[in-house]
């Protein structure tokens, strides 16, 4: 790995000097020589965040498959409470929804002690440590469980040790991409739920018929969980914590990338916590916002993310039918936050108006899924396909926390109604929140220009300060 945890003290006491370098260097510094970092950026992290959140977003959705192989009926989440009138089984899904829901309260616990570790240690470290190679174990520990109890304590494990990904992925893109850039780079990692949902599902059937002495949803963990294992290493020795540590810059592209990183205007790269930030944090309306738009897109996904192909099934298809059908709903979410990501990099602050949009398509889908007949099967279908789109919402409420906080410490089977009833409440509150917020944040623009209106940069504080968004006047929020 190239940022040692032997030399986390050293980077403060580095950075001054290697700032001053990258100041005094600056008019060497041609668009071409930044277009050929970019590239080079793209092409070797990027493709590495990818690989690993398809493979954490797989992981975390095994279960929705294994559920077609007699998963639930070999732990006991699946329980028949009684017989229909013409035979058929009535069944009670509640301790599987339980055994969805520990993965999240693990999440929610694993979050502040992850978020230190990644603070005060090294982030590739952390990433490929203390998360995914023992996320790994976990995941083919799975495959040993016999019963209820034992299912609970892994997704809360798992919950746990997944809490480090996403937020340390989204202060990452902030160390080497601009403001202008992230949304693209943050959809490009987070649309890779969408991958895993499209490639999960069959690959999972054909684990799921390995003819041997194990249940057949057993294979499904034992090798992604030793894929898992085996990335880990890779992302040791490859994925790098910021441009001040890694050797793999050369010293006038690391001169470059510090650069463009004063270029955020967003506060420099250090591991020591900073309790006015903290502070602060708690106070920032932006914050909150953020939160509660991934928090309420984070009802429906989750919900299709674990559901979906049980929902399917409940409209009346068969087991690989069900499984089969959930590829193009992984699909359709890759490719709307691609298409938001392509957007909002095109044209400039359209990010709120796009989450907006998105969580109006999917309220359109609940809509159809709450309202719609039973025995129209492609209507329904349809309204889970409008359901995907919010996932983009999600996306962009994480690329806008990393742009707009500076600062580096912070038969026909079951209708389901209820769920797509909560779905849509959520998405409603999501558009609310995404208007307010984009109104509040237009307005502290305007009374910022109004107050500061220099843009020759004369009024950007230097990178060292390490100011927030609130105490940095030069700094504009992206809409």
């Amino acid at each position: 790995m190239n940022g040692p945890g032997s030399s986390i003290e050293k980077p403060d006491v580095r950075m001054i000097g290697d700032v001053h370098d990258a100041r005094t260097d600056i008019l060497t510094f041609s668009p071409e020589k930044e277009k050929r970092l970019v590239r080079k950026l793209d092409l070797w992290i990027m493709p590495l965040m990818m690989f690993t959140y398809t493979l954490q977003s797989y992981d975390k959705g095994i279960m929705r498959s294994a559920s077609q192989f007699g998963f639930n009926e070999d732990l006991g989440l699946t329980v028949v409470i009684g017989h229909g009138a013409n035979g058929a089984a009535i069944t009670d899904d509640q301790r599987y929804s339980n055994a969805a829901m520990m993965f999240y309260i693990g999440y929610l616990v694993g979050m502040y002690p992850m978020m230190y570790l990644a603070q005060h240690h090294s982030v590739s470290r952390v990433i490929s440590l203390a998360t995914f190679f023992f996320w790994g174990a976990v995941v083919m520990s799975t495959a040993g469980c016999s019963n209820y109890a034992g299912i609970m304590v892994a997704r809360f494990v798992l919950g746990l040790l997944e809490s480090a990904v996403a937020p340390t992925f989204t202060v990452l893109v902030t160390f080497w991409w601009t403001r202008d850039e992230q949304a693209l780079r943050t959809g490009l990692w987070y649309c890779c739920v969408g991958v895993a949902t499209t490639i999960s599902p069959l690959i999972n059937w054909g684990l799921g018929h390995i003819k041997g002495p194990l249940y057949p949803w057993q294979p499904i963990f034992l090798v992604l969980g030793a894929i898992t294992i085996l990335w880990s290493f890779v992302l040791f020795f490859a994925l790098p914590d910021d441009p001040y540590s890694t050797k793999r810059l050369s010293e006038s592209e690391r001169a470059l990338a510090i650069q463009r990183l004063k270029r955020n205007n967003a506060g420099t790269i250090t591991h020591k916590f900073d309790k006015s930030q903290c502070l602060e944090a708690f106070r920032d309306f932006k914050m909150y916002s953020c939160a509660l738009i991934i928090l309420l897109t984070g009802v429906p996904s989750g919900a299709l993310g674990t559901f979906a192909t049980i929902v399917i099934n409940g409209f009346g298809y068969g087991h690989f039918e069900s499984l089969a059908l959930t590829c193009p709903i992984g699909a359709i979410t890759a490719l709307a936050i691609l298409l938001v990501s392509y957007v909002t990099r095109k044209w400039a602050d359209t990010r709120y108006l796009c989450i907006i949009v998105c969580a109006l398509i999917s309220i359109a889908g609940t809509l159809i899924c709450w309202f719609g007949p039973r025995s129209n099967r492609g209507l329904l279908f349809a309204g889970i396909f409008l359901i995907a789109v919010q996932v983009a919402s999600g996306g962009l409420a994480v690329s806008l926390a990393a742009s707009n906080i500076a600062g580096h410490t912070t038969s026909p089977g079951p209708l389901y109604r209820a769920g797509f009833i909560g779905s849509f409440v959520c998405l409603c509150g999501v558009v609310v929140i995404s208007g307010v917020t984009w109104v509040y944040l237009r307005r502290e623009n305007a009374k910022r220009g109004a107050k500061s209106p220099a843009t020759d940069g004369s009024q950007v504080p230097s990178i060292e300060e390490n100011l927030t968004d609130m105490d940095n006047h030069a700094f504009r929020y992206v809409l």
